[in-house]
């Protein structure tokens, strides 16, 4: 198969680089005309240190902007993980996905992550926690792993507080009866 590059986007983070990259921008914009008009220490050392976030939101971005899971021939790996992050093809048994999507006020970002779960030949479960990403993103990666697998594609599963609370009342119900 040929190999494939999927990226991981969180739409948040996305949002939030790209409004300090603007504001980065913005800001060595006004720091190279004060320079011009007013060259003084002061304004030389806020250019430089415009210099030095520049570099930093140029760093974020493409940093942010290579996560993802590439796929080989005979392996995928997860680029946003360090250790542990290389799977083969032939160890996956069983793909699954989670995703939050249940209304909530009180859940923080953390609650709201999405995984993608590997059950492997030797009998080890693996958990990979992607960050805050599109439902159907997940399933577009969940979905590649299990093509190139051969696994059977499975219908998304989605992680619900509302669900799990229906299960448990109706098997109370049951009980009851």
């Amino acid at each position: 198969m040929k190999e494939k590059f999927m990226r991981i986007f969180s739409p948040i983070s996305l949002t939030v680089i790209a409004i300090l990259d603007i504001a980065v921008l913005s800001y060595g914009i006004f720091a190279i005309k004060k320079l011009i008009q007013y060259p003084h220490p002061r304004v030389i050392f806020f250019a430089a240190a415009e210099v030095f976030a520049l570099i930093i939101a140029v760093v974020v971005t493409r940093e942010e902007l290579t996560h993802g899971v590439k796929f080989y021939d005979d392996e995928f790996e997860f680029t946003a993980i360090d250790n542990d992050n290389i799977f083969s093809y032939e160890d996956v048994l069983q793909v699954e996905t989670k995703k939050d999507t249940a209304p909530s006020l009180v859940k923080n970002f953390i609650d709201r992550s999405s995984q993608v779960i590997l059950t492997l030949k030797d009998g080890r479960t693996v958990s990979l926690d992607i960050g805050l990403t599109t439902k159907n993103c997940v399933e577009r990666i969940a979905a590649e792993i299990r093509e190139r697998t051969g696994l059977p594609n499975k219908e998304p599963q989605e992680s619900t507080e509302k669900s799990e609370q229906e299960e448990n009342k109706n098997s109370s119900e049951e009980n009851n009866v």
